[in-house]
């Protein structure tokens, strides 16, 4: 075989599977841009805890909602049947840390419930700061998996810009 045949079939392989990547690499970036919409909620939320912590509790929630929704719609992807609507339970089924994310999220979801039953309660702080913090933490890791995936000169690339 040639040099130039190879280079040609090495194209021709490249062509092939760039559908693929680019189709990768916009799902990717529907992930990032709700990761990022997610973040602007914890913000939201942060900005909210001293003047309005019951309006901090649902935006801190939200943006655990969009988090998780990110790993779900991911996970959706790549299964002959789709998860479960309930984000927390879907969770759970992505099994791993995720089991472990779900259950701690299981007094926040019924602070969240409480909340909804008695317009005028408020958080309880603890459990605020908690969601807060955890939720934080859970959107970046899920920043780092949602690169993980890719080869090493596109997840560079990322890094840079």
């Amino acid at each position: 075989m040639t040099p130039t045949r190879s280079r040609r079939r090495g194209a021709a392989v490249l062509a092939a599977s760039a559908p693929s990547l680019r189709l990768r690499l916009a799902r990717l970036d529907q992930d990032q841009a709700d990761l990022e919409r997610a973040r602007d909620l914890l913000e939201q939320a942060r900005a909210a805890v001293q003047g309005d912590p019951r309006e901090a509790f649902e935006l801190v929630h939200r943006a655990a909602l969009r988090g998780a929704g990110v790993l779900v719609a991911r996970a959706n992807r790549e299964r002959r049947r789709p998860l479960p609507l309930n984000v927390w339970t879907a969770l759970a089924r992505l099994g791993g840390e995720e089991v472990e994310r779900a259950e701690s999220l299981a007094p926040l979801v019924s602070e969240r419930m409480r909340l909804d039953r008695d317009p005028s309660a408020q958080p309880a702080p603890d459990l605020l700061e908690r969601h807060l913090e955890e939720t934080a933490t859970h959107l970046a890791q899920i920043s780092g998996r949602l690169l993980e995936d890719f080869p090493a000169h596109i997840t560079d690339l990322t890094a840079a810009g």
